[in-house]
């Protein structure tokens, strides 16, 4: 009976921040402070992702921190300015990012909204050394018909705290569910998508620490983060927090999935059809689970709530990793 780790590897989790605006575009801190924030947060790694721009901060990086190397790129489809302007727009936004830690240009790419340049773009950026995201599809006035057909993502945003201040809709958790269920293997990313209008750090309406993604490395290097990112060994959070797991078939031919996590409330194991499984409490002391699923369950995923509302969000895991 072969037992597959929900994390591989003998590393630990670092907590990071993958979507992040600095002065480098309209962010409004400096990538300096930006990073004394976050580590004093808990967090080891940030991904600077300035707009259209690929800056290197590796004078950021020492034994406790790692700047990753990254971009967002947008793709806007064409607006009848008279009638709605830009904010009535679909948008593609993705951040890519660089397996180069010192790289200071992009590919070249056609800046066309649609499927096919988009597709382009991401298969280029591939083979050329980045990971790619898929960012915030809700604000992004997106449907399915518009991110179900891309491949070669890396990562999906689940949650995007500056959106959730912003226009109250940061999850994009449907959205993440419905391009699994359309065939898609990705890992779900939590992000803050911070632009610190504010200013204010403390205050409850902060675009900081809201989301974050946890990768499993095998230590705080930037190469093994973005092998791990590549690996998809990550989940997605905003405040709940897996510690580790497994699964496998058991005697009876069914799937079984263990898993360990910080207190919660619930779990879920949701699949690619309506068969679930589920634990709940009325309290904070789940710390352990074991699910059990049908035979033909083709994939699975797991979420974690706690009392707080706090979520995590694992990838979708195929049966097929067992054989």
């Amino acid at each position: 009976m072969k037992e597959v780790p929900l994390f591989p590897g003998n590393g630990r989790f670092y907590k990071a921040n993958l979507h992040c605006h600095s002065t480098f575009s309209d962010g409004r801190f400096t990538v300096e402070t930006i990073k004394e924030a976050y580590k004093s947060h808990g967090y080891s790694a940030v991904a600077f992702s300035d707009h259209n721009t690929l800056t290197p901060h590796n004078e950021l990086s020492d034994d406790e921190f790692i700047a990753i190397n990254s971009i967002e790129i947008d793709f806007n489809q064409p607006s009848n300015l008279s009638i709605r302007g830009w904010g009535g727009v679909s948008v593609y936004h993705l951040n890519f990012f660089s397996k180069d830690k010192n790289r200071t240009e992009f590919i070249p790419f056609d800046r066309v909204y649609g499927i096919k340049e988009v597709q382009k773009t991401i298969d280029d950026a591939n083979a050329n050394g980045f990971l790619v995201s898929y960012n915030h599809p809700r604000w992004s006035f997106q449907s399915a018909k518009d991110f179900v057909p891309l491949k070669g993502l890396f990562g999906f945003e689940v949650f995007n705290t500056g959106c959730e201040i912003e226009m109250s809709d940061g999850y994009g958790d449907y959205e993440f569910e419905e391009y699994c269920r359309r065939g898609g293997f990705v890992c779900p990313v939590a992000t803050d998508d911070n632009h610190n209008a504010s200013m204010d750090l403390d205050s409850p309406y902060s675009d900081s620490f809201g989301g974050w993604t946890m990768i499993r490395a095998d230590e705080l290097s930037y190469d093994a983060l973005l092998t791990a990112m590549e690996q998809k060994n990550c989940y997605a959070s905003t405040g709940a927090a897996f510690t580790g797991g497994s699964f496998y078939i058991g005697e009876n031919g069914n799937l079984v999935v263990k898993g360990t996590c910080e207190p919660c409330c619930a779990v879920y194991a949701l699949t690619d059809a309506r068969a679930t499984a589920n634990f709940h409490s009325l309290k904070d002391d789940l710390t352990s689970f074991e699910l059990e699923l049908p035979g033909d369950t083709v994939w699975f995923r797991l979420e974690l709530r706690n009392k707080n509302g706090g979520r995590a969000f694992t990838r979708n895991y195929s049966l097929k990793e067992l054989s």
